[in-house]
């Protein structure tokens, strides 16, 4: 096999439901050549841990639940001072 064959790469883009099956066409290959098939997907099914939610959903949810807003670390340092008594 020469090495031009071997490494010739065809991309194509196709949606795809679960549990149903694709047929791609009009590719540059003889019939029943062996060929490397690589799926790549963008979207991920979202799974909950069986131990529980994930601690920055949970921590997201909290924070709209109390209504703390968002601080930045200096804004963070300078409350902890000022409760500690360091700096007013």
């Amino acid at each position: 096999m020469k090495a031009a064959e071997a490494l010739q790469a065809i991309r194509q883009r196709v949606k795809v439901s679960r549990d149903q099956r694709i047929e791609i066409g009009a590719v540059p290959f003889q019939p029943g050549s062996e060929v490397e098939v690589i799926v790549v997907g963008s979207a991920r099914e979202k799974k909950e841990e069986p131990e529980g939610p994930q601690i920055y959903t949970y921590a997201e949810r909290l924070k709209k639940q109390k209504g703390i807003p968002r601080y930045t670390v200096r804004e963070i340092e300078r409350i902890i001072h000022q409760s500690r008594g360091l700096s007013g």
